[in-house]
């Protein structure tokens, strides 16, 4: 068990040594959104899996929580890393985190299918290489 560890430390010193990126991290802040999106999981939920869908990701787990009374959060883990949201509808708006360490992954194409989902033109985001 120790090699194993000793061994995946030692890939990443030697990822970052290198300057290479591993992944990209895009976060998201989502504004201006219709609360019937950000109130209830179950609706969520369902728009959850058209844009994780869209964006060829590998659903591996998932787990949600349901606020009361109202908002919800949900994170799915992926077989490329994983896709969390919590939602504040009292506010019109939810965040959202995706690491993906597919090198097809395009965040600028999931901008865009996040703020086609939520029916907003209204985002603040960053894309992190990692």
């Amino acid at each position: 068990m120790h090699s194993i560890l000793f061994l995946m430390s030692s890939m990443a010193a030697h990822v970052m040594s290198q300057g290479a990126s591993v992944g990209t991290h895009l976060v998201l802040n989502v504004y201006d959104v219709d609360p019937t999106f950000l109130t209830f999981l179950y609706r969520g939920q369902l728009l959850l899996e058209q844009i994780v869908n869209e964006l060829h990701l590998t659903i591996v787990a998932e787990t949600g929580h349901q606020f009361k009374p109202s908002g919800y959060t949900y994170a799915y883990v992926l077989s490329e890393s994983h896709f969390t949201i919590h939602t504040y509808p009292e506010y019109k708006s939810c965040y959202i985190d995706i690491f993906c360490c597919s090198p097809s992954f395009d965040a600028v194409y999931a901008i865009q299918r996040i703020k086609s989902a939520f029916r907003t033109e209204n985002v603040s985001y960053q894309i992190i290489q990692r």
